[in-house]
């Protein structure tokens, strides 16, 4: 069996401040790759062709 192992982090204010700027830019990208998503018709490939043109 596999366990996965599980780390507790105590960041700095500092470095707090740093991960949640780059999960805000994560999610702004995710955000702005589902809305180009939703612009494509359906009728424009299959699945996998459509989410590559992106």
């Amino acid at each position: 069996m596999y366990y996965a192992y599980k780390y507790c982090l105590k960041p700095s204010d500092s470095h707090r401040e740093e991960l949640d700027r780059h999960r805000d830019i994560c999610r702004q990208l995710y955000n702005h790759a589902l809305y180009r998503f939703d612009q494509i018709p359906e009728d424009a490939g299959t699945l996998n062709q459509r989410v590559r043109s992106i």
